[in-house]
């Protein structure tokens, strides 16, 4: 089946697949090294050719006995931070709590988390029970735009990082924060929010890769990943001219940018049974089953395969070492690898070696490697959808690293592994080699190695290697103080009141945003407190300035109610911009205009408008108010102190 072009794709949407059973045991020899005296000794281990249920990498979401150590979770905002005096406490305690399943903690289980934080569901404000919104009790709903909401994104990012950069649980953080399901859309941010959030969470995060939903400028130049929805969706990939959508930036703008961070995302069934230009016969099916079947194997056999394509692989050609060191002297080992994945290896976790014990198999004495670092073994680059390989294959990558034994090492044979650890999780064997050469708990047994004598043997003659596909007894650890944190006590809150509308006295609320909608690369929505009158917003202005594109539009939502009821009603609102140039006010079903609009001209002085209309029926739709910015036009608008109320 095709793979992935170049996208460490973790999870796909809805995906319910069942138990993987491991394939046994299987006995191998390892390959002749050189002779057993002293010297170097060289093993070609055989490589493994199925799927690993590895970290960091492939399906999301655990299940048992099958692929996918990988778990992304919604956090809301006010969960984890009540107002801005809020503790990190919270935070912690909150990621103590969603980091279990069926009971067990994600630590025994191997599986790391990528959390999103986000405030706002789908626009609505949902119910009692089940609340869409979730805003801090000191900030207005829905206000993206004011001075003290980007304070506030600032100081919760600062917590994040102290709370998660150094948490083993954690693989990467998604941003989140903006827009519906922390899409970065209704509303995406501006680009003043995009240089805070870039510059702030590249503060914040050291250690862990962060994802975006959007490939705007300043993240891309951020070296931040992405997480993308929807992917092998027809009119969005190439070769299809979709420049707007990160497959066609991916490949023709941004085509290094997976070497720095992850790329993950969903396959979105919803669209190919709902769209049939999504043509699902000729592309991934209308289910997750449909998708492993084609074209002709099981779910299992299929799903096996696109585990095996996604993210990083390691297969070792070959390891050198000395048949026999002094026990207080160097080791030094040498290895060739192969990356034959899609991605990098992004976290700097270090390659170990060990000493087992030949009859327990258990380490007597293991170090990293100094000298080795696994980010740098990239995989191959530019695939090739017609022959099914990369034009520029996977290079071998040559690595030397060299480790101190220590004094009191007894002499004897050995059998020397090698381990890719877990850094912050406790430097506990994780991540598998794709080679046969395996011992269940992570250590991968290359050859006989004698300490203060010359070993007996260097092969491994029949040892009985274990499969390294599904591994159960690798874990991690987590801080005992990390786990024994509590959520804090509430602090006190001077809540904010929530703003009702009053159809007698005012309908828009003064905090939300007014979204822009436009397929202009070059248009930007500012705001700044400059407005010609003092009202509720602190004279808020919100301006459009660039080159307006073909369809421009500044759009308000009403919330909490999305409709307004049928009657007649009165819009005023301030206005200015470039001379002769003019906006159309209309009021729309949706993206249906209800009547037709009217003419504003604009003018370098604030011009007040007040417009009377009527909604004689029931939308069908969310009533939105909107200005409808002139097509292929370079200016200036800005919009202030909007009001509208009941007329009749």
């Amino acid at each position: 089946m095709k793979r992935t072009s170049r996208m460490a794709i973790w999870g796909v949407w809805g995906f319910v697949l069942e138990v993987f059973v491991p394939l046994g045991f299987v006995s191998l020899r390892a390959a002749q090294p050189d002779s057993p005296g002293a010297g170097w000794v060289t093993v070609a281990p055989e490589a493994y050719t199925g799927a690993i249920n590895n970290p960091l990498k492939g399906f999301r979401a655990f299940k048992p006995g099958g692929f996918g150590l990988l778990q992304r979770t919604y956090i809301p905002w006010n969960a984890i931070e009540v107002c801005a005096e809020d503790t990190v406490d919270r935070i912690i305690a909150h990621t103590n709590r969603i980091t279990q399943i069926g009971g067990r903690r994600f630590e025994e289980l191997n599986v790391k988390l990528v959390p999103r934080v986000y405030l706002d569901w789908n626009g609505t404000p949902g119910s009692a029970t089940a609340p869409k919104q979730h805003w801090p009790a000191d900030l207005a709903v829905c206000d993206y735009d004011s001075p003290a909401f980007q304070q506030r994104l600032r100081g919760l990012i600062a917590k994040l990082g102290k709370a998660w950069d150094q948490d083993p649980r954690i693989f990467a953080v998604q941003m989140g924060l903006i827009g519906f399901w922390g899409e970065h859309h209704n509303p995406a941010p501006t680009a003043e929010q995009r240089r805070l959030l870039a510059e702030a969470f590249r503060r914040a995060f050291k250690h862990k890769p962060v994802l975006v939903r959007h490939h705007d400028a300043e993240f891309m130049a951020a070296g931040f990943g992405l997480y993308y929805d929807t992917f092998a969706t027809l009119s969005r990939e190439p070769p299809t001219k979709a420049v707007d959508q990160f497959p066609w930036q991916a490949t023709h703008v941004y085509p290094e940018v997976w070497k720095a961070a992850p790329i993950e995302g969903e396959v979105e069934y919803n669209w190919q049974k709902q769209r049939p230009e999504s043509e699902p016969e000729k592309t991934f099916g209308r289910t997750p089953e449909e998708t492993m079947k084609v074209p002709a194997y099981p779910v299992l056999e299929g799903a096996a395969e696109m585990q095996q394509a996604f993210g990083y692989r390691f297969v070792i050609d070959e390891v050198r070492y000395p048949s026999t060191v002094p026990s207080n002297g160097d080791l030094e080992v040498r290895l060739t690898v192969r990356n034959t994945g899609s991605a990098p290896f992004y976290l700097d976790w270090p390659v170990a070696v060990g000493l087992l014990e030949p009859r327990t198999r258990k380490p007597v004495w293991s170090a990293a490697l100094a000298g080795v670092d696994v980010r740098r073994w990239l995989p191959g680059e530019y695939w090739d959808s017609d022959t099914h390989a990369y034009r520029r294959p996977a290079k071998a990558h040559q690595a030397t690293g060299s480790v101190a034994l220590p004094n009191e090492l007894p002499k004897g044979d050995y059998v020397l592994a090698l381990a890719i650890l877990d850094r912050q999780g406790g430097m506990v064997p994780s991540a598998r080699f794709a080679i046969r050469n395996y011992f269940r708990g992570g250590w991968h047994p290359i050859g006989f190695i004698g300490v203060g004598q010359i070993p007996t043997e260097v092969t491994l003659g029949n040892v009985t290697f274990d499969d390294p596909a599904f591994d159960d007894t690798l874990s991690y650890e987590v801080p005992a103080p990390l786990l024994a944190v509590q959520p804090p006590p509430p602090p006190v809150v001077k809540a904010l009141p929530r703003w009702l509308p009053n159809p007698q006295q005012e309908l828009i609320d003064p905090w939300r945003y007014w979204n822009l909608e436009s397929r202009s690369k070059t248009i930007e929505k500012r705001v700044s407190a400059d407005g010609p009158v003092a009202n509720a917003a602190g004279r808020r202005v919100l301006s459009v300035v660039g080159n307006f594109g073909p369809s421009a539009s500044l759009k308000y939502t009403f919330f909490p109610e999305r409709k307004l009821e049928p009657g007649r009603y009165r819009f005023a609102c301030r206005v200015r911009g470039t001379a002769e140039m003019a906006v159309q006010f209309d009021v729309a079903d949706g993206n249906r205009a209800l009547a037709p609009g009217t003419t504003m001209p604009l003018a370098s002085e604030w011009q007040e408008h007040v417009v009377e209309f009527e909604i004689k029926s029931p939308t069908k739709d969310d009533t939105t108010l909107r200005f409808v910015l002139p097509k292929d036009a370079t200016g200036q608008f800005d919009l202030s102190d909007a009001r509208l109320r009941r007329a009749d």
